[in-house]
This record gives C-alpha cells, sequence and structure tokens, in this order.
C-alpha cells in the first residue's frame, strides 16, 4: 500500500506538479510577479502554468531519466485482462495463419523474379 502511495505521488509529482512549478519559474523569467498574478487571474490556473512548463518539464524529467532511468518518466502501471473465446477461433486462426503465410510466400515469389531480373540488367 505505501509503495503504491510513493508511485502515486511520484507520478504526480513528475506529471503535474512539475510542469506547474516550470511554468510558474518559465512565467517569472519573461514577465516576473506581475505575469505570474496575470495567470492566477485565470480561470484554470493550475492548467495554464501546466501548460506553460511542459516543455521545460519534459526536458528535466528526459535529464532525470539520464542520471536514474525510470525516475523522470515513472512507469505506469496498467491493467490487462484477455478474454478466453476457443470456439471458432482456432480454426479461423490456422486458416488466417495458412493464408497469411501463403501471401508472403506469394510475395517472396514476386521478389525473387524483380531480383532475378535485376541481375540479368545488371550484367548487360
Amino acid at each position: 500500500m505505501a509503495k503504491d502511495q510513493l508511485r502515486d505521488f511520484h507520478l504526480f509529482a513528475m506529471e503535474s506538479a512539475l510542469p506547474f512549478g516550470m511554468g510558474i519559474i518559465n512565467k517569472a523569467k519573461t514577465g516576473g510577479l506581475k505575469k505570474i498574478i496575470d495567470v492566477f487571474r485565470l480561470k484554470d490556473p493550475f492548467s495554464a502554468f501546466q501548460d506553460e512548463g511542459a516543455n521545460s518539464a519534459k526536458i528535466v524529467r528526459d535529464k532525470i531519466d539520464q542520471l536514474i532511468p525510470g525516475l523522470g518518466h515513472p512507469v505506469v502501471s496498467v491493467d490487462v485482462s484477455v478474454e478466453d473465446n476457443y470456439a471458432d477461433s482456432e480454426i479461423n486462426d490456422q486458416d488466417s495463419l495458412v493464408s497469411t503465410l501463403n501471401r508472403i510466400d506469394g510475395q517472396l515469389d514476386q521478389l525473387r523474379h524483380y531480383l532475378r531480373n535485376d541481375l540479368k540488367n545488371l550484367d548487360n
């Protein structure tokens, strides 16, 4: 449980807090305190700062990843589920595989034909 909370906090820090902070820094560099205050007067200042700092945050995450891989761009866990449908799919899969292999074989024959013709043209 504590490990999940730490992972979630790390993800929040890298994906939300870092761009927000970089956005504030970028606004401070370009216009000082007045531009920062102007953004806080917007309807959604959090998103505005995140958008402003997205590129800078990516650069910082890339540099962190160079030092310790996975720290700057944290791995996001996903849930994967697979449904087992074996009724008619096995037969269809085998037919599909055979037709795909036949198509590949035909394309290889065409490629061999083209290569032979190209070699004959080179010899002339």
